[in-house]
């Protein structure tokens, strides 16, 4: 028997490891939870609130404050909007850390095509690739400030979908039996917007919608046209893409000028492949508290292609054949990752701007102050002294 491990029993037959259990300890570790759990319900309701109210507000007012800008300096207009949009997604990289989420990059450098023309397809999990991709071109060149998302309209009539609106996204409409008119109007805000606005980029999931949303309804269209189902991820919708080839692609060989004829073309697709760790795409209200379903689970990755965008593909049946072919692939990369836990090639983690993500905090808190001062309490008071006037 080791001396001090056993205590034997009075028949000196039964030999017990006996563990020293210190009372105080286990409660200092529940104590010490309990701190936690209410620290993280405070910064996730700041967050909350902060990103769908304060930040909307005051970006919002003063985007309009701008409007008269457009009149006679559009590109002060553009320059100080693109600044505001920059600042938008600094914050929206600190509601990312303070979740404790990581991205790591595979793949191409995009860093070498931030002020270039370029249409960024991504695959769609969750929520939270939207996150992913804040975080990923956060820090490369002007691609953060001039980025136009093409959004679902679930979105539109919040705080943050005026928002996006005020910066020039486009939001879509659900439904085939809405699709014409849907990329009619696109194919307008595009022509009227891209160039106008000074965008750089266009972002969309062409997928159509979270990948448990549209899953069973993609395997019967697998079936129907003969192609080999996809496991991880679904064929595009090619519609969107292809309004954007058709208006913002290049006219001819030269790449000098857009079809639209109102600026440089896009000359690039950007592939980006979103991963996360075998395939569980966590719950962004989980993920707001820290309640990550395993230690690796707020670990994610993102793997880029680069593809020279090519005039033919203003012809819908050969962009189609195409991003037909990139999902198939994009499959394989994903079954890849979900059984080795990396994608092909160097690795890059993001590395966040704890500086600018803290000076966000302030700007947009000190920014919403003053605007509620000067003008939303005053209209606020008005408002409500004018209804009770009424009777």
């Amino acid at each position: 028997m080791l001396k001090g491990g056993l205590i034997e029993s009075e028949n000196d037959k039964v030999g017990v490891r006996v563990a020293d259990i210190d009372e105080s300890g286990r409660v200092d570790n529940v104590h010490l939870i309990e701190i936690r759990r209410i620290i993280s319900l405070v910064g996730a309701a700041y967050f909350f609130f902060m990103t769908v109210w304060v930040v909307p507000v005051a970006c919002v007012i003063t985007v309009s404050m701008m409007f008269p800008l457009m009149l006679f300096r559009m590109p002060l207009f553009n320059y100080l909007e693109h600044k505001l949009c920059g600042m938008v997604n600094a914050h929206w990289n600190a509601v990312a850390v303070f979740c404790g989420t990581t991205v790591t990059e595979y793949g191409t450098d995009l860093a070498n095509y931030a002020e270039e023309k370029c249409l960024l397809l991504a695959n769609h999990l969750g929520l939270l690739d939207h996150f992913v991709l804040m975080q990923s071109l956060n820090e490369k060149g002007s691609i953060r400030s001039r980025w136009m998302w093409v959004i679902y309209n679930i979105w539109k009539y919040t705080p943050l979908g005026v928002m996006w609106t005020s910066h020039g996204n486009f939001f879509v409409n659900g439904g085939a039996s809405k699709r014409d008119n849907v990329l009619k109007s696109f194919r307008n805000h595009l022509e009227k917007s891209f160039y106008k606005y000074d965008f750089g980029w266009v972002i969309m999931y062409p997928e159509g919608s979270r990948l448990f949303l549209v899953q069973k309804s993609a395997a019967t269209f697998a079936q129907k046209n003969n192609l080999k189902p996809l496991e991880h991820c679904v064929y595009p919708r090619t519609g969107a893409a292809h309004a954007v080839l058709d208006v913002l692609g290049p006219a001819d060989e030269t790449f000098k000028l857009s079809k639209c004829g109102k600026g440089e073309p896009i000359k690039y697709i950007i592939d980006a492949t979103i991963g996360y760790h075998r395939g569980e795409v966590p719950d962004i209200c989980d993920a707001m508290m820290g309640d990550w379903a395993s230690v690796n689970a707020s670990e994610f990755a993102v793997h880029y292609d680069v593809i020279p965008v090519k005039p033919e593909w203003s012809d819908e049946s050969k962009l189609k054949e195409f991003l037909y072919e990139r999902y198939a692939i994009k499959d394989r990369l994903l079954a890849d990752f979900y059984k080795t836990g990396r994608f092909p090639g160097e690795q890059t983690k993001v590395q966040p701007n704890n500086y600018e993500m803290f000076f966000a905090q302030i700007f947009w808190g000190s920014l919403y102050y003053a605007h509620y001062y000067y003008w939303l309490r005053p209209l606020i008071v008005y408002a409500w002294m004018s209804f009770i006037a009424m009777f």
